[in-house]
This record gives C-alpha cells, structure tokens and sequence, in this order.
C-alpha cells in the first residue's frame, strides 16, 4: 500500500510540474508576442485618430481627441492640446497658449527613429519577460475583435506608479500594427483610447508638425462628464 501511495503521489506532482511549464511556457510566448505587436506598431505606417477618455473612481472625467502619424522615421502625435513630433532628425514639442496658439521648440535629435523604438521595445520586455516579470500577459485571442490582436496585462509584482497601472489592455490593427485600444486602469483613473479610425496611407501634411505661432484647432468633444 505504501508503495502504491507512493507512486500516486509522485504521479500528481509530476502533473503538477507539468501543468505549471505549460503555464510558464504560454505566458512567455505570448510576452513574446506582444513585444512583437508592440515594436510593430511602432515601425508601421499609418495614420490613427482616437478618441481619450479618463474616468475617475467618482464616475467623473474628460474625454480628449489623439491622432498619430506614422511614417518611420517621421512621426506626429497629437492629444490633449500638445503635439511632440520627429520628423527628419528634429524633435518638435508643442504646447497651446490661452490664445489658442502653438508655443513650440524644436531641437536636434540626439538619437535615431529606430535607437527609440529599440530602446522602448527592451524597456517593455523587461517588464513582461524574465522569471519575475512586472506584468504578466495574455494573449486573448478568443475576445479579440475581428481583424485585432488584443493583449491584456496584470501586474503581478509590486511596484510604485507602475507604467501602465495594475492592468491594462492593447488591441493592434492586423492591417497595419497601429495601436487602436489602450485601456490602462490605474487606482486614480482608468484612461481608454480608442481607434475611431485607421488607414495606411500617410500623407506628407500628416508628418508635418505645427509651427510656432500656428493656430491650435478648435477642441472637440472635451470637457468635464458627470458621474
């Protein structure tokens, strides 16, 4: 009997074992994965409008027009009345003044488009790769929409402000890699962008950031929103 007791014990725990290197080796495929999708994004060409929208625990919030412009190694991100652009070896950052116009400063870029990204692609597979990762992620393909690869992320070790809260969610665009939701929820707010639309084609004027002097165009759709 001890004998036999023996070797259903040694049976479950080898299930076990095998049950958690199942765990560990899908988790770490779909890590891989979404670094994937995510340096994707940020090596495509595409041209995304979005709406922002932070809620506060009380129900209140705001919601803000983004676009982003991507042709490497131009790119244009515009959202909550500032613009912060590369585009041929510059880095432009703008703010809107209370008359409605672009305060902005330019510069030399001391790094290249593609150094960036690198740099932003080994900071995320720091944060989801390794033996004690930041975040662990899981590749959902059973929720996600047609034609999208979403991904959704759960911190799992400790740490203060982490960068994209105690969960978040990235949906990619199979078409062209473009990030079309972001879901982040943090104890102070949760902040959702979503894509309303996305093409492929960009056009010089969408790679070309403001001057300084320029005027902002009007807000749409911002404000304060009742619980």
């Amino acid at each position: 009997v001890a004998s036999g007791a023996l070797d259903g014990d040694d049976g479950g725990a080898d299930a076990g074992g095998e049950d958690a290197a199942a765990i560990a080796e899908q988790r770490a495929a779909d890590a891989d994965a979404f670094v994937e999708a995510y340096e994707r994004s940020r090596t495509g060409t595409y041209v995304v409008e979005s709406v922002f929208q932070r809620t506060f625990p009380g129900g209140s919030g705001f919601t803000s027009s983004a676009t982003i412009a991507q042709r490497p190694p131009n790119r244009v991100e515009r959202r909550l009345g500032s613009v912060t652009a590369r585009v041929d070896g510059r880095v432009v950052l703008c703010s809107t003044t209370g008359d409605g116009r672009y305060r902005c400063q330019s510069g030399r870029s001391r790094r290249s488009y593609r150094s960036v990204v690198e740099r932003e692609v080994d900071t995320l597979r720091g944060y989801v790769e390794g033996d004690v990762p930041l975040y662990a992620v899981d590749a959902d393909e059973a929720g996600s929409p047609e034609g999208q690869a979403c991904f959704d992320l759960e911190q799992v070790r400790p740490l203060p402000a982490p960068p994209y809260g105690t969960a978040a969610r990235f949906c990619f665009d199979d078409d062209t890699g473009a990030l079309v939701l972001l879901r982040i929820e943090r104890d102070e707010a949760t902040d959702v962008t979503t894509a309303t639309s996305v093409r492929g084609t960009v056009r010089d004027r969408d790679v070309e950031p403001p001057e300084d002097g320029d005027r902002a165009p009007a807000a749409e759709g911002e404000g304060d929103e009742g619980p």
